[in-house]
């Protein structure tokens, strides 16, 4: 079920377009990666989702589950912004105050009572791993504790949507790690997460969806696959032992609905049109031509090859 929807969304600054005529929905439970360039436009879609600041043209809507409506978000943010979280790329908490000092000033701007206040932090306390932290000041936390920090400040209201902007930056591969783990838990729990980041191998992980942002537009939105479709195509590699005829081989494949063959140092790379007809070819020849099947090798087009791509202007 869709939440949000950005429709016909133009975002203007100083008579430039930081973004332009984007479209795009995300669904209940979806784990949404963003990605582009620096000064892209990634931060400001984040702001428009969360309604930190307004189109200049377009509309951002909100679903309401409660009521079975679409709702502006411009027109509803006081009812629609306890919903929200947001994580900033820079530090929010307060340095001076301890872990639980922060929570509870963020929990009050929510105007959560106190019981609630009090039950919701000590569930993030335990989830967020912070609960031997919790007297310390801010500013005296590890990156990565202080990352959780952040976050767990975003999530004390229990929004229906966190969206975080590059949560892994300046942080070790460890960390980076943890944090991603932490955000697959919080999406776990039914809650939406949308992200930008620059780290494209982690978003390949983690999230069902990618958003990309190029020129100010969103190129490309949906699945993995749907991003991946219309660039780089799938491809096998092909491993050929001593004394093979590779000329021979060759030949053969030019007769499969194949796109390319390219030969390397340890064989050939075939991109196919057809993969299912392909591979079932393919399979003929390699029994064929006496090949081991271990020197078959299947490879998806990475999300940094299509991204490079993309920004490279090859369609």
């Amino acid at each position: 079920m869709e939440v949000i929807s950005l429709k016909d969304v133009t975002q203007r600054y100083k008579k430039v377009n930081i973004l332009e005529n984007v479209n795009l929905s995300i669904d209940q439970g979806d784990m949404v990666g963003v990605i582009g360039q620096s000064g892209s436009g990634k931060t400001t879609l984040l702001n428009l989702i969360t309604g930190f600041i307004q189109p200049t043209n377009g509309e951002v809507i909100y679903y309401s589950k409660i009521h079975h409506e679409e709702r502006s978000l411009t027109k509803n943010l006081n009812k629609i912004k306890k919903h929200m979280g947001f994580t900033p790329q820079h530090n929010s908490f307060y340095p001076k105050l301890t872990v639980m000092e922060n929570l509870l000033h963020f929990g009050r701007l929510y105007d959560l009572d106190k019981n609630t206040l009090k039950d919701n932090i000590k569930n993030l306390l335990e989830f967020t791993q912070l609960s031997h932290h919790k007297t310390k000041l801010a500013e005296h936390l590890s990156g990565g504790m202080q990352k959780r920090l952040d976050i767990s400040c975003s999530l004390v209201h229990k929004p229906k949507i966190l969206v975080l902007d590059e949560p892994t930056a300046d942080l070790d591969p460890i960390l980076q790690k943890e944090i991603l783990h932490l955000l697959q838990e919080v999406n776990d729990q039914g809650i939406t997460v949308v992200f930008a980041s620059h780290h494209l191998e982690s978003i390949e992980k983690i999230c069902n969806k990618v958003v990309i942002i190029n020129d100010g537009r969103v190129h490309s939105c949906g699945s993995l696959d749907d991003v991946r479709a219309p660039f780089l195509k799938d491809h096998f590699r092909i491993k050929l032992p001593k004394g093979a005829n590779k000329e021979h081989i060759i030949e053969r494949l030019r007769g499969l609905p194949i796109k390319n063959i390219i030969q390397d140092r340890n064989g050939l790379i075939i991109t196919p049109n057809h993969m299912e007809q392909t591979m079932t070819q393919l399979m003929e020849i390699i029994k064929d031509e006496g090949l081991q099947l271990n020197d078959l090798h299947f490879k998806k087009a990475s999300l940094n090859e299509v991204f490079e791509k993309i920004v490279g202007g090859e369609e």
